[in-house]
């Protein structure tokens, strides 16, 4: 029976509740066409003022299927909401906008709150480390507040290859200092065709970083809180006092050198000094985290504040980080405001980088530093020993620690707001306004010391620098949304506007007074600076996004883009993409299979993507002024001028052309999903420097060109199994993704890129070159031990001894370009620090209140070179030598792989060679999480929605070959630097065991 009334008093009352019954609360009920909406409450039930009895309801809840009701003057509508496929109705956020995963068309992977939080890392990037096909994620230390490294379909420039990061709408450096309890997805971009809409931001991908909101009608607070220790993962295994001094003794002797004097009677040192033991400790980790979250018929919120502190296994090393967030959205009529607001406060107590002599920082130390030393020394200025005699001059650690006080705090401010009107049905205007503020402070307090006879510094040292970066966005943008009956129209035109500004000043002295520490104090070795940058960016761009019938979907893309970093005459680049899919498995000649295969999408996507990432201002020449000599024989003042770096102004954009294509699959009412991507990405017009002669005048700061061009091609395949029997709930997922990279053009033609130093004295050990790699291994190869005199008298080349200075006991090196000597020249490609194939297998059980993460990744067939174990088991130089060297050759030890030991090294065992490239593969139990939940029952009665503790444990085993501290390298720096394990800035990775509460009220 249907009630009719005046249309103005029309009220439209019902229930909505799932399948099952359920109530409900928070969906969306809206009139069709109009501003008139609400949402329903705890209870489900809802009530609507409407206009025109004859509209239509469209109801919207995430995870369900769109509801489309007429009313027809009805005043009772109770509602059943559907769910959708897990997979087909997942909102993917995609760029200036949102789309069901039915609609993808290009190749982008998800990873929910869930993850992130049950993950044991306490940063968001470290969370990524195995979970996205194409996603390399390595570690930039076990020094605590550490970022990653971020590659996305491989190494594609020489110079940044960081992905765009994109929070909330606005644009950031990196997200490693929010908090991942306040995230709540991340959507990572991989091909041309999903990262387009970024346009020369998004050559090395995007990964776009959505925070929790709260939800209408539900009110509630969130506790999260745990607390744990970190271990030392692995320690280098060198020798005590008594077994350095025996191998020590070996080397002078076969040296025809006289012994040194600490070293004479090994039996008697005993063990020594361990300097490891002195520097790494059990460290606690703490973490605090506080959010509230809710909303009412026309407005949401979500704030949360945490703090986390971190102890490094490093003595005295540490991080803590404060975060404040909210975000919130109003929505009045056909207006809708919000906002998000992220401050962040970062602190680190860093490890010294040293004291200048040959050991690197004090994990570098502690490996080489001689153990018959003693830590202290009461006598000494700042009470620490050190080494002394003719021997390598290297640091004691615990008084680098101690006497250097590196300090670095860091604020930043992430805000965005936003005005979004509804003009008619499905078309929208967004005014989007974005602000990011970073402001650093560094200091450096150095104490007065004399540690041993090579290091002295009788004055105070102050160093200090302040920098700030600010970032501006405004950005317009149009969309219109639109169904025709089976044809869908999903449309985006925008126009953005960003500018960065960066100052930094700097100001040092010595000098200063005991315990008085400002720079006002010191009177001696003065000395400041500062500088400043800006750079620009525009765009115009958009998106049209065609379905037909939920079968055929194909998306076109253009962003233009114009920055201030290139000269006029190429300051604007064209960047448009264009990728189509069929969902095969809505085609009518394909239901004989529903019963197998529940879904079936092919995808294809080519697009061109840019890069800017270089130096601003080099379409201009550098001058460097106050370049001023005394002349004349009144000797007086000529000023002057230097050009530094000549200009580049036909410099243009770095490109990236990716051809993509994919299958989406799933099985088994959608319990296995299967997704498959197989990728060809080629960067031309790589932007780098080339070297120019020292006569210039400008050698120190090459100019740039374009000169290069770099392929990656990959295959990337995602697996997960959800399922449920009885009372057990459980999740399988697993990765595997392949990368061949290779340089296809460079310079030239001819053109080497040497880097990758190991040690603080040897050659580089990479080259990039055409043909290669980047950063491929090029080193002089072994050929075992030469054995006798007769060995080496054999080894000629037209009569002549290849290796003359050879001794037996020596190594025999490869004369790879048959010249008959061992030089430079016989380096060759021996390996890639890029793995094969890397993998992650993941699994979630939950079972009565019960529930367990566990997750496992690892690489395959990449390469490493251990910088470290080359001056460890040199034994060429007066260090502490690795373990191993005990077994160096002798003529009573022939059966052996280690050469004999030699101070001064004639035959150069210890140069930069194969000798220390090591199998780089590992397999690694990332995280492991076991947690129980209360049952409601006993949660209410403790006046609490839900209870949750866990045990988590992280890095908990690693099994691998590699002989240095940890296969995931700990060093983030120049590309040409991946896979050299620098034992100079080395901080090894740590064990983390945690136990944790979760609260909801």
């Amino acid at each position: 029976m249907f009630i009719r009334v005046h249309a103005q008093d029309l009220v439209v009352r019902g229930k909505i509740t799932d399948n099952n019954g359920e109530p409900l609360s928070g969906v969306t009920i809206a009139v069709e066409g109009t501003s008139i909406s609400t949402a329903s409450a705890e209870d489900g039930n809802y009530s609507l003022n409407v206009k025109d009895g004859n509209g239509t309801l469209s109801v919207t809840y995430i995870g369900y299927q769109t509801a489309k009701i007429p009313i027809s003057n009805r005043t009772t509508i109770d509602i059943t909401m559907e769910p959708e496929s897990e997979e087909l109705g997942e909102v993917v956020v995609v760029g200036y906008g949102t789309q069901t995963r039915r609609n993808l068309t290009g190749a982008i992977a998800s990873i929910k709150a869930d993850d992130i939080v049950t993950e044991g890392a306490n940063t968001v990037e470290k969370s990524l480390q195995g979970r996205i096909p194409g996603v390399q994620v390595e570690s930039a230390g076990g020094n605590p507040g550490s970022g990653v490294r971020i590659l996305i379909r491989g190494t594609g420039s020489l110079g940044n290859n960081t992905p765009l990061y994109i929070v909330d709408g606005v644009q950031v450096d990196n997200i490693n200092n929010l908090s991942p309890s306040d995230i709540a997805s991340m959507d990572i971009l991989k091909d041309a065709s999903a990262a387009a809409i970024y346009g020369s931001r998004a050559a090395n991908g995007v990964v776009l970083i959505t925070t929790k909101s709260g939800r209408k009608g539900e009110n509630k607070i969130d506790v999260d809180v745990y607390t744990g220790i970190q271990d030392i993962g692995k320690q280098l295994d060198v020798l005590d006092a008594s077994g350095w001094a025996t191998v020590n003794n070996m080397a002078h002797d076969n040296a025809g050198q006289e012994r040194l004097s600490f070293a004479q009677n090994p039996e008697s040192l005993g063990k020594g000094t361990d300097w490891q033991n002195e520097i790494y400790r059990i460290a606690p980790i703490q973490n605090y985290a506080l959010g509230a979250s809710g909303g009412g018929e026309s407005y949401t919120y979500s704030l949360s504040g945490g703090y986390l502190s971190q102890d490094g296994i490093m003595d005295k090393t540490t991080y803590d980080r404060w975060n404040l967030r909210l975000k919130s959205d109003f929505t009045k009529g056909r207006v809708k405001v919000g906002e998000t607001v992220i401050l962040t406060k970062e602190y680190w107590r860093n490890a010294s980088g040293g004291f200048g002599g040959q050991g690197g920082n004090p994990a570098g130390s502690a490996a080489k530093m001689i153990p018959v030393f003693n830590v202290y020394d009461p006598t000494a200025v700042g009470g620490y020993g050190g080494a002394y005699g003719p021997i390598v001059n290297i640091e004691n650690p615990v008084a680098v620690l101690n006497l250097e006080d590196p300090e670095e705090n860091m604020t930043k401010a992430v805000i965005n707001a936003y005005a979004e009107v509804s003009i008619i049905e499905g078309l929208k205007y967004k005014l989007n306004l974005g602000y990011t503020n970073m402001a650093g402070y560094d200091y450096t307090y150095t104490y007065p010391y004399q540690v041993g006879t090579f290091f002295t510094n009788l004055d105070a040292d102050l160093y200090e620098g302040r920098s700030e970066t600010n970032t501006s966005l405004l950005e317009h943008t149009l969309t219109y949304d639109k169904a025709f009956g089976n044809h869908n129209i999903q449309a985006l035109a925008g126009y953005t506007y960003q500018n960065s500004n960066y100052r930094i000043l700097t100001g040092s002295k010595s000098g200063m007074p005991q315990g008085i520490k400002v720079l006002d104090a010191g009177t001696l070795n003065i000395a400041s600076g500062s500088n400043a940058l800006e750079n620009t960016l525009i765009s115009y761009f958009g998106r049209l996004v065609y379905s037909y019938d939920n079968r055929y979907v194909l998306t076109g893309i253009l962003r233009r883009d114009g920055s201030s970093r290139f000269g006029k005459s190429n300051r604007f680049g064209n960047f448009p993409s264009i990728a189509a899919a069929w969902n095969i498995s809505n085609e009518a000649f394909f239901d004989p299979l529903l019963a197998y295969i529940d879904q079936a999408k092919l995808r294809v996507s080519y697009g061109i993507l840019g890069s800017q990432e270089f130096d601003d201002y080099r379409y201009n020449p550098a001058i460097y002024l106050n370049i001023n000599s005394v002349i004349g024989q009144d000797q007086h003042l000529w000023p002057g001028a230097i050009q530094t770096a000549f200009a580049t102004p036909d410099i243009k954009w770095e490109t990236s052309k990716t051809l993509n294509i994919g299958a989406d699959l799933g099985f088994f009412d959608q319990k296995l999903q299967l997704v498959a991507d197989y990728f060809i990405k080629k960067n031309s017009d790589v932007i780098l420097q080339v070297p120019i002669p020292l006569s210039t005048g400008a050698s120190g700061d090459s100019p740039y060109i374009n000169a290069g061009q770099i392929s990656n091609r990959g295959l990337e395949l995602s697996l997960s199994y959800t399922n449920s029997v009885n009372d057990l709930d459980y999740q399988l997922t697993g990765t595997f993704s392949t990368v061949k990279n290779e340089v296809d053009q460079l310079g030239t033609g001819s053109q080497q890129i040497f880097g990758g130093q190991p040690t603080h004295h040897g050659a580089s050990a990479t080259l990039t070159q055409a043909g290669l790699p980047v950063g491929a291994f090029y080193l002089i190869k072994t050929d075992g031990i030469f054995d006798s005199q007769e060995e080496i008298d054999a080894y000629v080349k037209d009569g002549q001894r290849i290796q003359p200075n050879a001794q037996p006991g020596d190594i025999r090196f490869v004369d790879h370009n048959n010249d008959g000597q061992i030089d430079e020249n016989d380096r060759q490609y021996l390996g890639s620090p890029t793995p094969d194939f890397t993998v992650g297998v993941g699994g979630n059980l939950a079972w009565k209140g019960f529930d367990m993460n566990l997750f496992i990744q690892g690489t395959q067939g990449n390469k490493i070179y251990n910088g470290l174990r080359q001056d460890l088991e040199g034994m060429n130089l007066d260090v502490n030598y690795s373990r191993s060297t005990l077994s160096a050759w002798t003529p009573e030890n022939r059966n052996t792989a280690m050469p004999r030991a030699v101070i001064n090294d004639p035959n150069q065992n210890a140069r930069t060679s194969d000798r220390f490239l090591e199998n780089g593969s590992y397999l690694r139990l990332k995280t492991v999480q076991i947690g129980y939940t209360f049952s409601d029952a006993l949660a209410q009665s403790l006046k609490v929605n839900r209870v949750r503790f866990y045990l988590s444990a992280d890095n908990v085993f690693t099994i691998t070959d590699y002989k240095g501290y940890n296969p995931d390298l700990g060093r983030v720096g120049s590309i040409l630097d991946r896979g050299v394990d620098f034992g100079h800035v080395a901080y090894p990775l740590a064990k983390t065991f945690m136990a944790g509460v979760q609260l909801s009220f």
